[in-house]
């Protein structure tokens, strides 16, 4: 770090290799065949970078919110220095941008200690970046408490927390040969040198002058929606998928009174090389969703209704795609084969339909998890959105971009479907506690009596109690009007009461006879 902090920075920015991996595919092949043809120094240096695992990049850098952080790590910063050579201005590009290689798995991580994966689509799905993102996370938190229980159990005992990654890791710096000598790699950095032609040097700057109009015309909002998320949906017998897709295209036609095209990926990882098939939310039950949730003359229940049907035939669609009978992937591949064989492509494609099935405005993906914050792309078409999305049992992250359009306008729209969608929604709320539970396990409160012990519950998961299990002495059951099985979490609060009440509130529970009723409190979350 205080070697590269010593290279001049003009120089550096001129040789941003990296920056020609921005380029149209074909233009970068052809650019690195004249890189690698002009010096076998050149070809041993690609060679490296082209084995390497992933790539980490350090950013000195640190975003100021949430929306700079993801636009950081999609695209990279744009920031321009403007310096003085021979009494003349010069405007030199010295964002993040020029440090990347967008051919590999990018570990990003910024000066203030955030960081991201950006990582080359073509290869990989975004499910593939996720797991490890998430053993990394996993492994981070495990490793800090094994540091904890390994000072009461001792290291190797088998009460300690096992490792996230199984693998059996070597590191190079300490591998020794058969007979126990040290191997003696060198595992100190080391700077990658280029023997750079002039029109190679041309061409750098060529690229970034270009990547900077793609950054200048991007605009990247998020949306962390944190009034409900996974369990809500949950207990109203919906899809949290299906529901986050149907508020993004409610929210489009909120703005623009129009259904378009919107694309979701789906994996279909049950099939040997299985990656991923189209599902298309813009259905009809999705249309009339949009027409009835917009209209000044539907009410709650009819909305509420629409909405259950629009997301049930949506999961019926993903299920399919799933399952290998999708058309978008099918047909692609027929019109592929046949440009290859230099076949006469059939009058299908060149249709009104087939256009419109592939102008994809709204352009979206799920994936994540607790390790995740956000996760995004860009938009697929000039005039779309790229979605990423994470739901979470709290809460909905959208990370949202697109070219020249209405970003947050769009995300303002987006909020306030979630929260109509709220209000016609059944709230989670209420909670009966068995005649045999324990005290401190829910919201209690004896008939004739002021005291109140804990209030505030959450409910996590799409669990279903089994039929067979009953509520011992000691166990609190949640009876609710669909007789779905959840957990609750109760969080306890300060007491209001006087020190004299207190003094006698032991003695009012130990009074508390099994056959006595407990009433059913209502709370709102």
């Amino acid at each position: 770090l205080h070697d590269a902090d010593k290279m001049d920075q003009e120089l550096s920015i001129k040789q941003a290799l990296g920056v020609l991996t921005t380029q149209p595919r074909k233009k970068w092949a052809s650019l690195r065949e004249n890189l690698v043809q002009s010096s076998s120094h050149n070809a041993e240096a690609l060679e490296i970078i082209d084995s390497a695992l992933f790539v980490l990049a350090l950013d000195d850098y640190a975003p100021k919110n949430v929306h700079e952080g993801i636009a950081n790590m999609l695209h990279g910063t744009y920031t321009i220095d403007c310096k003085t050579k021979l009494g003349q201005e010069e405007l030199i590009q010295v964002g993040t941008c020029c440090n990347r290689w967008y051919d590999k798995l990018q570990i990003i991580v910024c000066a203030d200690g955030s960081a991201g994966v950006n990582f080359e689509h073509s290869a990989i799905d975004g499910h593939t970046a996720l797991r490890y993102a998430s053993d990394v996370f996993a492994e981070t938190i495990v490793s800090f408490a094994q540091s904890i229980t390994r000072t009461i159990y001792g290291k190797g005992s088998p009460d300690s927390i096992a490792d996230v990654i199984k693998a059996d890791v070597k590191r190079a710096a300490i591998a020794v040969d058969a007979q126990g000598r040290p191997c003696g790699v060198d595992t100190s950095p080391k700077k990658l040198e280029f023997d750079f032609p002039g029109h190679i040097l041309d061409q750098i700057a060529y690229a970034e002058a270009s990547f900077g109009d793609e950054i200048f015309a991007s605009d990247t909002y998020a949306l962390e929606f944190k009034k409900y998320g996974k369990s809500t949906i949950v207990g109203n017998k919906m899809s949290p998928d299906s529901f986050v897709q149907l508020s993004m295209l409610v929210a489009y036609y909120s703005l623009y009174g129009k259904v378009v095209c919107q694309y979701e990926p789906v994996l279909t990882k049950a099939f040997y090389h299985g990656r991923t098939e189209a599902m298309r939310t813009a259905t009809a039950h999705a249309a009339a969703l949009c027409e009835t949730f917009t209209s000044r003359f539907t009410s709650k229940e009819e909305k509420l209704k629409a909405l259950q049907n629009a997301a049930k035939e949506h999961s019926v669609r993903v299920k399919e795609a799933a399952g290998g009978k999708g058309v978008d992937r099918h047909l692609y591949a027929l019109k592929c084969l046949a440009e290859k064989n230099k076949m006469a492509t059939p009058k299908f494609f060149e249709s009104s339909g087939w256009k419109a099935l592939n102008h994809t405005v709204l352009s979206t993906s799920n994936c994540g998890n607790p390790a995740l914050r956000h996760f995004g792309f860009g938009p697929v078409v000039p005039d779309g959105f790229g979605i990423g999305y994470v739901i979470k049992d709290d809460g909905l992250q959208y990370s949202i971009s697109s070219k020249h359009r209405q970003t947050k306008r769009y995300a303002h729209a987006l909020n306030n479907v979630l929260q109509e969608f709220e209000k016609i929604m059944k709230p989670l709320s209420s909670v009966r506690v068995s005649r045999g539970c324990e005290i401190q396990s829910s919201v209690l409160r004896k008939k004739d009596s002021a005291i109140e012990y804990a209030e505030g519950l959450d409910y996590f998961g799409e669990l279903s109690a089994s039929p067979s299990a009953q509520p011992s002495s000691h166990s609190a059951s949640i009876s609710r009007s669909d007789s779905a099985g959840y957990f609750a979490r109760v969080v306890r609060r300060d007491s209001i009461m006087t020190e004299e009440r207190l003094k006698m509130a032991g003695k009012l529970v130990e009074s508390l006879k099994l056959d006595e009723p407990i009433e059913e409190v209502e709370k709102e979350k």
